[in-house]
């Protein structure tokens, strides 16, 4: 199993390549929105760090959202086609639940009960979602579980979910509403990670898509689509009829 992983919903596009043991070699951007100029380039670079061609994947996965919408967009339709021209399936991973699992190890270290991951969806809004971190007694086996679902939601409503109890967050929320977390929480029931690993990462990306290789969860190309979880602006002007009349309407 060799399965290429694609994240462009963030800032950073990168991709990894991940086989069946859950070995992983990436290839990372650090230019940002740079993920159409940039793509190929990675993920030529991640197969060559893999020592493999692109005939012998066996999966594509796609970071489908939500983030960027042109980002999103780049991400979708470059798996799309890959896994069309090489005729194998794809994966379909959500960019909150990939930011969770790149936080996880971090949020069990720091005795926080809540993995928070936050996007900005700017104005007081996020995409988010709130997760329990969960540990087997030797801390061999980590993994986490629903407690608030992925949606859009305004910072303060998130924050009001979580209480008292010790949160992580990670994500470019934190960049946009830090100061606003800091208000709301108590001291010492937050912490935030490091700008280091606080943002998408295709390795993350591809680890979860290992897993749902493994139960089979894949889809035909035809099916991987982008999650954006709102509609662009201008989308939700004309849908609202605000859109100027300047603007032609698309026919």
């Amino acid at each position: 199993m060799k399965i290429l992983a694609i994240e462009t919903t963030g800032k950073y596009g990168s991709v990894s390549v991940i086989d069946e043991e859950g070995h992983v070699w990436s290839a990372e951007s650090r230019e940002e929105m740079n993920h159409l100029r940039g793509i190929i380039s990675l993920i030529d670079e991640a197969l060559a760090s893999a020592g493999i061609s692109k005939s012998e994947l066996t999966h594509i996965a796609a970071s489908i959202g939500p983030g960027s919408f042109t980002g999103i967009r780049i991400g979708v339709t470059t798996a799309r086609t890959m896994a069309q021209i090489l005729g194998i399936p794809c994966i379909a991973v959500s960019s909150i639940r990939a930011l969770a699992e790149e936080a996880l190890s971090k949020a069990i270290s720091s005795d926080a009960r809540f993995v928070v991951p936050i996007i900005n969806a700017r104005r007081h809004q996020t995409y988010g979602a709130i997760y329990e971190a969960e540990f087997t007694s030797d801390h061999e086996h980590q993994s986490i579980s629903v407690i608030s679902e992925e949606r859009q939601y305004m910072i303060e409503e998130l924050l009001d979910k979580i209480g008292s109890d010790v949160a992580f967050f990670t994500g470019d929320g934190i960049d946009a509403y830090g100061d606003i977390i800091k208000d709301k929480l108590i001291e010492g029931c937050y912490s935030f990670a490091d700008e280091d690993v606080r943002y998408q990462s295709s390795v993350s990306v591809a680890k979860i898509a290992l897993q749902k290789a493994k139960r089979g969860d894949v889809i035909g190309y035809e099916e991987l689509l982008p999650e954006y979880m709102r509609l662009a602006e201008a989308e939700q002007r004309l849908k609202a009829g605000t859109l100027s009349d300047k603007i032609k309407k698309p026919y």
